[in-house]
């Protein structure tokens, strides 16, 4: 999880693609650039720390992994193909249908749960899915309200450098999306209008999905603490093998050198990024930044972003309504259809109290 979900496939594909590509193709005073900047806020900074500290050979994630310098460059090359969240659906989609569905949070969670893999994970990670779309196609849509409008926005040659470059830095998609070649059915130029709008759309959406919610359930370090297997120096000598100086029983447990080594890769964390939930008007208000034409079309944004911060304080009390449940079902000691006490955990990772806007480490 910590090498591919989070160091890989959120910090230096998602997050660090976009950022390029915002700061590459796009004018400072472009609505899509204004719009981009609360969820790329430091992210330049922190990938970087990230590059030096964990990805460099000799840092802190080459010493604490049991990989030799030969295996973690495998273990880099071969990253995405186990990035969840529909990666795997390449072999399954048609390239057309591929690059209009890897953007598009809701139609892999509809795939995910009519395979039967229907939890509360995939159940919070729509909810938060279908208003975080609504917010970004209610924000565009007040700066592109026609259909020429938009017709204009996604053939605006800033706009399409922008997500071809973000779909071409992205290995996933980088050798599946054609350009110039109307013939065939996966190229940029086949699509028309409103796929391409519902392309762009699609893909900011699932940025900033991959930014706030991903980062909260890929990039927490709580299990380097909580978990035995990571502080050797606390259990016996029969929990680790022979060549850290146990007996040999079992190999639960590292050696004293890796525990330390992911306290020091813990030691980097805590850099507090702004809070996705921010009251209109406030302090913390992250909206201010975006651009307007005039007083009119600044009242219209307004109004979108306080319906936006509703609905994440409204899915916030559900959220914690979910957890609250799980902690009394296991408190008062239910048991499950095979009679065992029931364990059911519960979920932070899309409580939007919790969330910030951009990555941190």
């Amino acid at each position: 999880v910590t090498l591919v979900d989070h160091l890989y496939g959120v910090h230096l594909q998602v997050s660090n693609i976009f950022t390029m590509a915002m700061r590459e193709q796009l004018s400072k005073d472009t609505p899509l650039r204004r719009f981009l900047v609360p969820f790329t806020y430091g992210t330049i900074a922190i990938n970087d720390a990230a590059r030096v500290t964990l990805v460099t050979p000799d840092s802190w994630v080459p010493r604490a992994y049991p990989f030799d310098e030969e295996g973690l460059q495998l273990a880099w090359a071969n990253a995405y193909r186990h990035l969840p969240g529909g990666v795997e659906l390449k072999v399954e989609l048609t390239e057309r249908a591929f690059l209009q569905t890897i953007f598009d949070r809701k139609a892999y969670i509809d795939i995910r749960i009519e395979s039967g893999v229907d939890t509360q994970y995939y159940k919070q990670a729509l909810e938060y899915w279908v208003m975080l779309r609504a917010f970004v196609e209610g924000t565009f849509d007040v700066y592109y309200p026609t259909a020429a409008d938009q017709q204009r926005f996604v053939e605006d040659a800033e706009t399409e450098h922008f997500l071809l470059q973000a779909m071409g830095g992205i290995q996933a998609t980088s050798d599946v999306l054609v350009i110039g070649d109307e013939s065939l059915p996966h190229a940029w130029e086949s699509f028309r209008t409103a796929e391409k709008y519902t392309m762009v759309i699609d893909a900011i959406t699932r940025f900033i999905d991959v930014v706030t919610t991903g980062h909260e359930q890929v990039g927490k370090v709580q299990a380097y603490a909580q978990d035995a297997s990571f502080a050797s120096f606390s259990w016996a000598a029969s929990l680790r093998p022979r060549w850290a100086g146990g007996t040999g029983e079992g190999v639960l447990a590292a050696p004293k050198e890796v525990a330390t080594g992911q306290a020091l890769i813990m030691a980097l964390t805590s850099t507090p990024m702004p809070d996705l939930v921010a009251a209109a008007g406030g302090e913390q208000d992250w909206s201010k930044i975006f651009w307007a034409a005039d007083g009119e079309q600044r009242a219209q944004l307004d109004e979108v972003y306080v319906q936006f911060q509703d609905r994440l304080r409204a899915f916030s009390a559900k959220c914690q309504e979910v957890n609250e449940d799980a902690l009394a079902a296991f408190e008062s000691g239910q048991q499950n259809v095979a009679g065992k006490p029931l364990v059911n955990f519960g979920l932070w990772s899309h409580d939007p109290q919790y969330l910030e806007t951009s990555v941190s480490i």
